[in-house]
């Protein structure tokens, strides 16, 4: 990486650090005991007047740089510089294609923690999803097997908010949600909840008769109470009425 870039990326992390008043980055223990999410402990509205100076910089960047930057920036493995980093791709998406996956692919090995992923997700792999269909689908087959468990992660909550609502992904969400009922990370099973109950709101028969089959074959709560969120009344008692082996 160009010696400027190197020292974007230290200024970057120099407000960082002085908007933390001194704090050295710690694990986060909020939401899960073994996350290895490591981080300053910003509060997001600080974090985000911290960057807004930085952007029109970053948008005079060559496409290239940016992602040389937001690679440099996750590859901290500091919460908030991944975070800034994954801004980075997000102001970079439309230029971002097939060609760049196996670029992405590396840099996703750099998310260290379930609200990147959430970032990533939202601010990166939903729009390829609706500008790169099926390229995207296969980059998050892919990351559906992975031993990484954020890019098992990400290969469902990349279906959540408006792409589950729109009633578009609705196969290859469940697909993807299938391969990993079992899986034992505590957040990848939240990740799939949440795609569950988010394609609800876009195919509801489907999705909810689905949830009532995991409930037949054991799968755990975790999944799917968080996937009838949504549900109220009669609708959510018919799902928590459906029993292991019934």
């Amino acid at each position: 990486m160009a010696h400027q870039l190197v020292g974007f990326a230290n200024e970057i992390h120099a407000a960082i650090r002085s908007a933390a008043q001194g704090r050295t980055p710690l694990p986060d223990r909020k939401f899960s005991k073994d996350d290895e999410y490591v981080g300053y402990g910003l509060k997001t509205a600080v974090w985000r007047d911290t960057m807004r100076p930085f952007r029109p910089r970053i948008v005079a960047l060559s496409h290239d740089e940016r992602l040389d930057l937001a690679e440099a920036l996750l590859g901290e493995r500091i919460g908030e510089l991944g975070h800034s980093g994954i801004y980075v791709l997000a102001l970079s998406v439309r230029e971002l294609g097939p060609p760049h996956f196996d670029r992405l692919d590396d840099i996703a090995g750099d998310l260290i923690g379930w609200s990147h992923v959430d970032g990533f997700c939202g601010g990166v792999l939903q729009p390829l999803l609706l500008a790169h269909r099926e390229a995207t689908l296969a980059l998050l087959a892919d990351w559906n097997t992975s031993s990484n468990r954020w890019k098992r992660r990400a290969s469902v909550v990349a279906f959540t908010r408006k792409i589950g609502e729109s009633g578009r992904f609705t196969d290859e969400a469940l697909l993807e949600c299938e391969n990993l009922i079992w899986d034992e990370e505590d957040l990848v099973q939240k990740g799939v909840g949440w795609a569950l109950k988010d394609v609800m709101r876009g195919d509801r028969e489907q999705v909810i008769a689905y949830v009532k089959e995991l409930r037949r074959r054991g799968v755990s709560s975790t999944i799917t109470l968080y996937a009838i969120r949504d549900l109220r009344g009669d609708e959510r008692r018919s799902v928590l009425d459906v029993q292991a082996g019934r």
